[in-house]
């Protein structure tokens, strides 16, 4: 079972739905008043609520994930600055990717521009 996604806030709330619509939980951190939580805080309610966190902060969440032994997996599109039409259709791209993958735990995966989609384990063996 894949777990609920978060969607920080640098994302658009409306990829929620898009989760919604494909069978997914996921709430976005403003359903949870969390705007301008630092990222360490948001790592805190990634490892006590078993979340996967969706985001476009490569370079801080990265860092982050590399230190953790065990996470239900990180979602990043990668081109910053996307309109909200791109981001649902780079998100849409990134669900398609999870379906198949079918679990997430320990996995990166990132929607480059263009779409094209990677999937590795991270923090790196």
């Amino acid at each position: 079972m894949i777990e609920p996604f978060l969607v920080d806030e640098c994302l658009s709330p409306h990829l929620v739905a898009m989760a919604h619509a494909r069978g997914y939980r996921a709430l976005h951190v403003l359903h949870r008043n969390l705007q301008g939580t630092s990222d360490r805080g948001l790592m805190r309610l990634v490892r006590s609520e078993g979340l996967i966190l969706v985001t476009s902060n490569r370079k801080d969440f990265l860092a982050l994930y590399r230190q953790e032994a065990l996470h239900p997996g990180l979602v990043i599109i990668v081109p910053g600055n996307l309109r909200e039409d791109e981001q649902i259709r780079y998100f849409g791209l990134a669900l398609e990717t999870v379906a198949k993958a079918g679990d997430m735990v320990n996995k990166l995966l990132e929607v480059h521009a263009g779409g094209f989609v990677t999937i590795v384990d991270w923090p790196p063996a």
